[in-house]
């Protein structure tokens, strides 16, 4: 029995009704002549799917409720459980018929919770998770989704079940428009279904998905997609075209077994069944016939709309590509508008920075003390607004670094708060570090981007906090033996963000409320906060109340460094900044800007330096051919001769160090800067401790180099 009834599952379930339904005759047949009720229920709601298949509902109910009958006298709860569900199904069909469906699909649930019966939940879960969906109830069948994906049944699926709830789940991001992570389980199914052959959850996937991406304009792929949904449409219409044929055929088969079985459970109503079965007759006959008259209807009706759709979808892609290199053309605009204001802008910064630090460190009169402050204060903030904007470009064009270095978390967050002392004092706050003793003192990652994004946090608690504490927490989430998840928190107990503000303030040129002039800012750092953070799988977190302060929170994954090569990492490439080793030192600045001439000659004679200054790569050359030097200080963009092109001349001749010093964004010449043959480079305006150490360094390896 065990047997016959798998094989006519089996059979069912890859659409060989007639086979299956054959079947499940002879195995109702056998369990009636043994009184066995068990089988008798089991074979009675197989045979109910066997109607259900073919559409008619009436049979397929009268059979369902035969199985409930013999499994209340069997008095075993699943298999009862069982038969709730086989009647929760019927009546789903029926929108005047919710309530029964409700009941039954609950008493189903329970009596499987109850006996922990998982496939009997997972059967019922599904079956009414469809229901939902076919109703449009996406609220509750969210519920339902996450029970079917859940660890109960995760890793115990058929694959026909895993694509059918994949496609619910997909349909369900779909009405959220979460068109990304609809994609994902789409493709997933069409993997699926494409290996296992699962012909109708393969058509299913391709319709949502070609959906998916007409919603998204992506209309080039929604078109292909389209195509291949219409494509399995056809042969999923020409198999179903069959299976009807071959109900028509069977129909007689089937009716007759009906007849014999009335005959054997009720002996005295043998009459009134061979009228029932000849109406049954009629109306099955003239069902199928009207189902299959239907049927061409549809599929004429289908062709009709699939040619519409197709001319419609040949003009929008045009109308697409017109607009795709409309935008492409402005894009490359905008990338070379911003590398040409990099330049524009930082040469003149790079100069009253300068400036302004040199006659801090020379002017002695303390009335004029705090105006100069306010100037350097003013072109520090111009330099920040331009490395914002700039930062969302980078962003933009797809052109952010991702370079990964082995670095101490500690002393990098000690550095970056280090950086707002003068923030800090302005506005009377006490910043605290506070970090975790599990989290490893050395760990490999991007520090660049951490240190941005650490930066425009704690720059934005220090701007809104006034007379507060500003906390910097470092957590250990989650750690194995060679990866780390930390969780960086940035709290504070300054004013706090209005509700109204919160998802104005992660966009970009936007501001919350502050009561402070001098900080209002670019409105950049969120939206580069949360953008950097997209770019490393992760995102910000905020909790925040209106007077109380915020807390900006984000989780980050590294690699943990063994810390054996601790003491490697704190002498590789770090040169102590002694300035004695400058002295007497001749170094040549290929500079074209007069006053960032006269800023770079003070800054290094200062350390006494022996400078000399010439204005393009030209005279460098020269320079470089009829006297000796130590290093050489390279300005990329000059007349006559570039920095790059110079470079080239003098590596003919020499291997002396140079210097790039450039206000582009260095990604854009890196490539050219190292083939050339320049050592290094520092992007103006730049810090003068590390434009001395990195002077240093190249004098001191040049030096070693030359010595060995």
């Amino acid at each position: 029995m065990d047997s016959i009834l798998d094989l006519s599952y089996e059979l069912e379930t890859n659409g060989e009704f007639k086979d299956s339904y054959d079947l499940n005759v002879k195995a109702l047949r056998m369990s009636l002549d043994r009184k066995d009720n068990y089988y008798t229920a089991v074979a009675y709601g197989y045979l109910g799917f066997d109607f259900l298949r073919q559409g008619d509902t009436l049979e397929a109910l009268n059979n369902f409720k035969r199985a409930q009958k013999h499994a209340l006298l069997y008095d075993d709860p699943v298999l009862i459980a069982d038969s709730y569900g086989n009647l929760a199904s019927i009546y789903s069909y029926d929108s005047n018929k919710r309530d029964l469906e409700e009941s039954y699909t609950k008493m189903a649930i329970e009596t499987y919770k109850k006996y922990q019966d998982t496939t009997g939940l997972q059967f019922i879960y599904h079956n009414y998770a469809h229901s939902l969906e076919e109703r449009g109830d996406f609220e509750k069948l969210k519920n339902y989704l996450d029970l079917l994906n859940g660890p109960k049944f995760i890793n115990n699926t058929a694959p026909v079940y895993r694509a059918s709830i994949d496609n619910l789940s997909a349909k369900y991001h779909l009405e959220l428009e979460n068109y990304s992570k609809a994609d994902s389980l789409l493709l997933e199914v069409i993997q699926i279904s494409t290996k296992e052959n699962l012909p109708q959850e393969q058509e299913t996937a391709y319709q949502y998905y070609s959906e998916s991406l007409f919603e998204q304009n992506r209309f080039e792929q929604a078109y292909a997609t389209r195509l291949k949904y219409e494509e399995l449409l056809k042969i999923n219409q020409r198999k179903d075209l069959e299976i009807s044929l071959d109900r028509v055929a069977f129909s007689n088969q089937m009716i007759q077994f009906k007849e014999e079985l009335k005959r054997s459970e009720i002996e005295n109503e043998l009459q009134q069944e061979k009228i029932r079965n000849k109406t049954v007759l009629i109306y099955a006959l003239a069902t199928l016939i009207t189902v299959i008259l239907l049927g061409l209807y549809f599929t004429f009706q289908l062709s009709r709309k699939r040619k519409q759709l197709n001319r419609e979808l040949k003009e929008k892609n045009k109308l697409y590509l017109k607009e795709k290199n409309r935008a492409e053309k402005l894009a490359l605009a905008k990338s070379d508008f911003f590398s040409t204001v990099s330049h524009e802008l930082r040469t003149p910064l790079y100069g009253v920075i300068g400036l302004a630090n040199i006659l801090l460190e020379n002017n002695k009169d303390q009335n004029t003390h705090e105006d100069i402050k306010s100037l350097k204060f003013s072109a520090d903030y111009l330099l920040a607004l331009v490395n914002d904007v700039l930062q969302v470009n980078k962003i933009d064009a797809n052109n952010h670094e991702n370079e990964q270095t082995d670095f101490n978390i500690k002393e990098l967050v000690q550095k970056i708060v280090a950086s707002f002392e003068y923030m800090r004092r302005q506005n009377k706050n006490v910043i605290t570090i506070d970090i975790e003793e599990r989290v490893p003192s050395i760990i490999h990652g991007n520090a660049v981007r951490l240190s941005q994004i650490l930066m425009n946090l704690i720059g934005n608690a220090a701007k809104f906090t006034e007379n507060g504490v500003i906390t910097i927490q470092v957590k250990v989430k989650h750690v194995t033996a060679e990866k780390v998840r930390l969780l960086f928190s940035v709290n504070d107990n300054g004013q706090g963000i209005a509700n109204s503000k919160i998802k104005q303030i992660f966009e970009e040129f936007k501001q919350g409320d502050s009561h402070s002039y001098n900080y209002q800012g670019t409105g950049l750092g969120l939206p580069i906060v949360k953008r950097l953070l997209e770019l490393s799988d992760s995102e910000i977190q905020l909790e925040t109340e209106e007077g109380k302060g915020s807390s900006f929170s984000f989780e980050l994954a590294y690699d943990i460094v063994d810390s054996s090569k601790q003491g490697e990492l704190r002498t590789k490439g770090n040169y102590l900044l002694d300035t004695d080793i400058l002295k007497g030192k001749r170094i040549l600045i290929a500079e074209d800007n007069r006053i960032n001439q006269m800023v770079t000659k003070k800054i290094l004679e200062k350390d006494g330096v022996i400078c000399t200054v010439v204005e393009n790569g030209q005279e460098a050359v020269v320079e470089m051919k009829n006297n000796t030097y130590d290093l050489i200080l390279m300005d990329i963009n000059m007349p006559v001769l570039n920095g790059i092109e110079a470079t080239k001349e003098i590596r003919k001749v020499s291997s002396i160090p140079i210097l790039a010093l450039t206000a582009v964004e260095i990604m854009e010449i890196r490539q050219s800067i190292s083939e050339a043959g320049m050592n290094d480079f520092i992007v103006k305006p730049y810090d003068v401790i590390r434009f001395k150490q990195l002077i240093i360094k190249s004098i001191v390896e040049h030096q070693n180099k030359a010595d060995s």
